[in-house]
């Protein structure tokens, strides 16, 4: 009884971590399937038809205002290439700005695993 009482508090949020090239490929992919699935435009906006239910759309992302949905999502590269396509794709309004991070010199690691 105990511990059921503690799982059922527990929150229910996912936030994701994409990193580098291939997180970020992959995560893209990721949140534009999740958007189709509960009907959220790339703008984050929630289109008409899926308003009715309760499909648990905070679990992936988080309620802006009463229209715009945030994935919980973290972006980091060493390298801009990737994160900038994202930025410039029909969905770069989706992200929260604050949650992308770039390495300032922007090089990338260059294959050296040291650095990166």
């Amino acid at each position: 009884p105990a511990l059921c009482r503690r799982v059922e508090g527990m929150p229910r949020e996912i936030i994701t971590l994409q990193a580098g090239q291939c997180g970020n490929q992959i995560g893209f992919e990721f949140w534009k399937q999740l958007c189709a699935e509960h009907g959220i435009n790339s703008e984050g906006v929630v289109e008409d038809y899926a308003t009715a239910g309760n499909d648990r759309k905070d679990v992936f992302f988080y309620q802006a205002d009463d229209e715009h949905y945030i994935p919980r999502a973290l972006l980091l590269d060493l390298e801009p290439r990737v994160i900038g396509s994202i930025q410039q794709s029909a969905y770069r309004n989706l992200y929260n700005p604050e949650n992308v991070y770039v390495w300032q010199e922007g090089g990338g690691a260059g294959n050296n695993w040291a650095q990166g």
